[in-house]
């Protein structure tokens, strides 16, 4: 896949077109209600009891219907069984039997739920309050022509009441047998978002190494690294910028804890053994929507984000969804760290009543200057605090530019309506160029550190194709839901790694700042990497006892080939076959009520020694990761909560002080997580969890580190995330959010560590018209008390906090 030129100019040509087109979008009107008539095509309902809300999301994508409501009046309210043979609108009718509501028509197509009253009263104007926005959001539930079937959001349209479990698609949260998390679209505008973890960092099991001024996101999800390359599209591997996502192309962010190499299969590096993030693009809208977002920060950074989508053709088949984004300038707080990002998406859709199709293209560019490194550290002695957090360490000339280009193309066929084959194809080719003074090394306890200047070249294409059947059937009382599906990606890389310069001495408190070295001339990209996975599964997922036992049981067989190369040269292949088995089951107690266990297994590649490493290119043979965990979940309809106990083994990999990558035994992760989100009382919401962690090591050489901790495992992360609607002033919102880490061992011998820390960001968000277009201010201050803390350690590297920042936006739909 060759790589377009990616120009900044394009995106604002793009911005320009795409904000003209705004005067298009269409106004609705309410010219009056009427009662529903009963008409529409006859289907068969069998739907259990349940919470009102998702009673009536599985009749509208069952029945190709949309329904709007204000989600206060579904909240709590619990559906009876509908079951009989009639038409969509009556069996939502049936559903909302015994609530007080009624299924009234807004002209000729739109259906809502309004107070059932004698007369129904005209339709009202969006107030200008502070749920106007995420009323707007979270209030329809869409039909067939919705080609992502998303689950609704909890109130607050932040947090979804159901996610993707891989190749079996959308589940419900009480019905996944699975710890599952879904944020929304909006979590990410409400967050303001520059990066995934901006809208993860609300989940304790979910944390990253890297801050906003790093080249490249790494996770942690239960205690394990996952890097962005292993982050999947669709439920689809290797499509994705191999280093840092953009956020504004998607609707959804979705994350399965634990292996899920049964539902999901494996990523490119298969750093997916701790649970594995899920990216829905976004669609065309049935409703148009052209959204400008204006956006800056404290240090002078500035940025636009359009998003516009419409869905056309004579039943909205036809969906088009484009966003563009650029933001520059100015400095992450750090004098001469500067981030720059392009960004340029469009999606073109087709949801016919049988073929389902999609296209959907991304182009990224980033540029980083004065990019900080990771500081790698010797043994033997405590480790420094950090520097301030405006103290600079890089270079001045220390520069990064990535980009990355994304195709990814799908096709859904309904051969029957139980019987469904499908087909995905895409890829993605990434380069990057740099020119830095190399990693840190810190060598002593007063903060002193040595680098060696350099310059590193890469490009890497993934390609990844899929086949599926998905089908229904029922065995007497038993309902199934079986997928067979092969995937298979493949990767190919080259790179380019030379010094300039002598290395240096310097300190993390007074830093030198050195001349840049002359380039080195000569010297060729060669190659590093060439990968190939091939993977072959069978899913069943059974319902019985009324749906209320969700079984799933299933086998993945997977095949590694990997390359090892040295000066461009294989040196040798590593070829590994295995079988992951999973086992699942969960059991609906009351309707609002589940409990939950499985066994999940899965094969990854082992890890691959870095270019700064002694053994670099050095790979270690696949191995595999191991997960039983049971949980419990709850649905009020206003908010959830859920809480899992987990155990995940693993073997250990980290670089040792002679600078050397080694597996080392195996690491035991044992958990409990808490979790609860939603409105909790009235203009009260709160998106809030606990993770507690109990991570050793075992089977190490001789014996020598059995039962020390992990490295940068926390005990425990506590998140508070909370936003309260101020009563006395309609449309102002109060935001805030509280993160506590433990300390963190940064050595296996646990002779070193670096300490837990508590950072606090608050926020104000105001949603009103403006010239009558809906609009909604945004203030969040990051880091409030300017705390310069280790952000994290990882397999012999720390990362360090950013500044207090302050950031601005202001979002209006035309």
């Amino acid at each position: 896949m060759p790589s377009p030129s990616f120009s900044p100019r394009l995106l604002v040509a793009a911005l320009t077109a795409a904000f003209c087109g705004a005067s298009f979008a269409q106004t609705l009107h309410a010219p009056g209600d009427t009662l529903v008539a009963q008409a529409g095509a006859v289907q068969n309902w069998d739907l259990p009891a349940g919470p009102l809300d998702d009673t009536l999301a599985r009749i509208a994508r069952q029945g190709g219907r949309s329904f709007t409501a204000d989600p206060a009046l579904l909240r709590g309210k619990t559906a009876p069984a509908v079951r009989g043979s009639f038409a969509a609108e009556e069996a939502a009718q049936r559903a909302l039997a015994g609530s007080g509501l009624a299924l009234v028509r807004l002209g000729n197509d739109t259906l809502t739920m309004r107070l059932a009253l004698p007369a129904a009263p005209a339709a009202a104007p969006v107030a200008a309050s502070g749920t106007a926005e995420r009323s707007l959001a979270a209030v329809t539930v869409e039909g067939s022509r919705d080609p992502n079937q998303l689950s609704q959001p909890f109130a607050g349209g932040q947090v979804a009441k159901g996610a993707r479990l891989g190749t079996l698609g959308n589940t419900a949260l009480l019905d996944a047998p699975f710890a599952i998390s879904g944020y929304t679209e909006q979590a990410a505008r409400d967050a303001q978002a520059r990066r995934l973890i901006d809208v993860l960092a609300a989940d304790p099991a979910v944390r990253t190494t890297n801050s906003e001024s790093n080249a490249v996101d790494v996770f942690f999800l239960r205690g394990l690294p996952m890097l962005s390359q292993d982050i999947s599209f669709n439920e689809t591997f290797a499509v994705v910028d191999t280093r840092r996502i953009a956020v504004e192309q998607f609707e959804r962010i979705e994350v399965l804890k634990g292996p899920s190499a049964l539902l999901n299969g494996i990523g490119p590096n298969s750093t997916t053994t701790g649970g594995t993030i899920n990216l829905v693009p976004k669609r065309g809208t049935d409703v148009p929507l052209t959204r400008l977002t204006l956006s800056a920060s404290s240090h002078g950074q500035a940025g636009a984000h359009l998003d516009a989508g419409r869905r056309f053709g004579a039943d909205n088949q036809w969906g088009v969804r484009v966003n563009a984004a650029t933001r520059g300038g100015g400095s992450t707080g750090v004098p001469n760290e500067k981030v720059g990002i392009d960004h340029l998406s469009a999606a073109l859709d087709f949801a016919g009543e049988k073929l389902r199709a999609s296209l959907d293209v991304a182009q990224n560019q980033r540029q980083f200057d004065g990019f900080p490194q990771f500081h790698r550290f010797n043994e033997g002695f405590a480790l420094p605090a950090p520097p301030s957090t405006a103290q600079a360490i890089s270079q001045p000339w220390d520069r990064s530019d990535t980009k990355s280009s994304s195709v990814v193309s799908r096709v859904e066929y309904d051969i029957t309506p139980d019987s469904t084959v499908f087909g995905v194809l895409g890829g993605v080719d990434y380069e990057e160029s740099n020119v830095n003074a190399g990693s840190t090394r810190i060598t002593t306890a007063s903060g002193n550190f040595t680098a060696q200047p350099s310059i590193f070249q890469t490009k890497s294409a993934l390609r990844s194709g899929e086949l599926g059947w998905r089908m229904r059937f029922a065995t007497g009382p038993v309902k199934h839901r079986v997928v067979v599906g092969y995937s298979r990606f493949t990767g190919d890389g080259s790179s380019l790694s030379q010094t300039m310069g002598s290395a240096f001495t310097s300190n993390l408190y007074n830093p030198v700042f050195i001349a840049q070295p002359a380039l080195p001339t000569g010297g060729r990209l060669a190659r590093f990497q060439d990968t190939a996975s091939d993977s072959l599964a069978v899913v069943d997922s059974m319902h019985l006892l009324d749906e209320r036992l969700h079984l799933i049981a299933g086998v993945r067989y997977q095949k590694l080939d990997i390359g090892e190369f040295a000066g461009g040269v294989e040196q040798r292949r590593y070829e590994q076959t295995a079988t992951a088995p999973s086992l699942a089951a969960s059991y609906k107690l009351a309707p609002t009520f589940s409990v939950y266990a499985n066994y999940a297994e899965g094969l990854s590649q082992g890890p691959v020694a870095g270019g700064s490493t002694a053994n670099a290119g050095k790979v270690f043979p696949p191995f595999k990761g191991k997960q039983i965990e049971a949980g419990v979940k709850y649905d009020g309809g206003s908010f959830g909560a859920s809480a899992s106990l987990f155990q995940i083994r693993q073997p250990v990999s980290f670089v040792n002080g002679a600078n050397f990558l080694v597996v080392d035994g195996e690491q035991r992760n044992r958990g409990l997580e808490l979790s609860l989100y939603g409105e909790v009382a009235k203009n009260l919401r709160l998106n809030a969890g606990l993770a507690l962690s109990d991570a050793v090591q075992s089977k190490t050489l001789n014996g020598a580190n059995d039962g020390k901790k992990a490295i940068g495992i926390p005990d425990h992360t506590l998140v508070v995330q909370g936003e309260w609607d101020i009563a006395a002033l309609p449309g102002l919102t109060a935001t805030g959010r509280l993160t506590k880490v433990s300390s963190q061992v940064a050595s296996a011998n646990n002779a070193q560590s670096i300490p837990g820390f508590d950072s606090y960001d608050l926020g104000l968000r105001y949603s009103t018209r403006f010239a009558g277009r809906p609009t909604v201010f945004r203030l969040t201050v990051e880091n409030v008390a300017d705390s310069s803390h280790w952000l994290a350690v990882r397999t012999g590297f720390l990362t360090r906090s950013t500044p207090r920042t302050s950031l601005f936006s202001v979002s209006t739909d035309f």
